[in-house]
């Protein structure tokens, strides 16, 4: 982990439980991993960044945050929940939900809203079922741990054919150089049984009806004043998804630019 507010952040909630990390420098030195090895909850055989995750996390189910899983690995989720944690304990105020609404769309795959949760179960069924694998026209990096590479992951029965053509019109029009270049093989998850980041109801996440792409460069809270996939060269690989209906929630929202859905909102 090199982001040092965090680890001071995390030396901070240590030195609050009585744990003595130590001073609140941004490095993860002897006092700092023999706190976090005093936290019951976290596997003594994680590495010290996991541990240092896991902590966070850890923190975020205290607080009543959905941080997903409880795995150690810095992810979209994760991210979204540290800010969460800092609006919280750092600035004393819960951190800002958002709310969207519908807006006007084509739809020639008749994705339904997810306004209703109704309408989506009535459209893709309960959650965490029907998910069959797509083959990649193309390989995709794990953003999390850039060293594997995935050939296919799990989605969703109904959305499964209108992806794979998206992901063959990005490959035809970009090519692979180009692809690794503007970090379109960065994939940060798709099907993921969790709640709506900031909310209780379940994320589109949760049916495999939602992929993440390129997280580091698009966090949940940026606009497009920082976003990269605000940017005009990626103009195309939006084109791609919205000419199947998928809704991009930057575009739409300005918020959240690495989530794209086969749902309305």
């Amino acid at each position: 982990m090199k982001d040092k507010s965090v680890i001071k952040f995390i030396q901070a909630q240590l030195n609050a439980r009585g744990l003595d990390a130590g001073t609140a420098d941004g490095i993860i030195g002897p006092k700092t991993l023999a706190a976090l090895n005093k936290v019951e909850a976290i596997p003594s055989d994680w590495s010290e960044t996991r541990k240092a995750v896991g902590f966070v996390q850890l923190l975020a189910i205290e607080n009543d945050i959905d941080p997903g899983k409880l795995d150690g690995y810095w992810g979209p989720q994760t991210q979204f929940t540290y800010e969460s944690l800092v609006s919280l304990l750092i600035e004393g105020k819960e951190a800002e939900l958002w709310r969207p609404e519908d807006l006007p769309d084509e739809n020639p795959n008749n994705w339904p809203s997810q306004k209703q949760e109704e309408n989506i179960i009535r459209f893709y069924g309960e959650i965490a079922k029907n998910q069959t694998n797509i083959d990649l026209p193309y390989p995709h990096t794990l953003a999390w741990e850039k060293s594997t590479t995935i050939s296919r992951f799990l989605c969703h029965e109904r959305v499964h054919d209108s992806l794979l053509r998206v992901l063959i019109r990005v490959l035809d029009h970009y090519g692979m150089h180009k692809i690794r270049n503007l970090g379109l093989d960065l994939w940060g998850g798709c099907f993921n049984v969790r709640s709506m980041r900031g909310g209780k109801r379940p994320s589109m996440h949760s049916w495999g009806i939602a992929l993440d792409y390129y997280p580091s460069k698009n966090l949940v809270r940026w606009g497009r004043d920082r976003a990269e996939f605000a940017k005009p060269i990626y103009n195309m690989w939006w084109k791609f998804w919205e000419d199947e209906g998928w809704v991009s929630i930057g575009r739409q929202r300005n918020f959240d630019w690495m989530h794209v859905q086969a749902a309305k909102l």
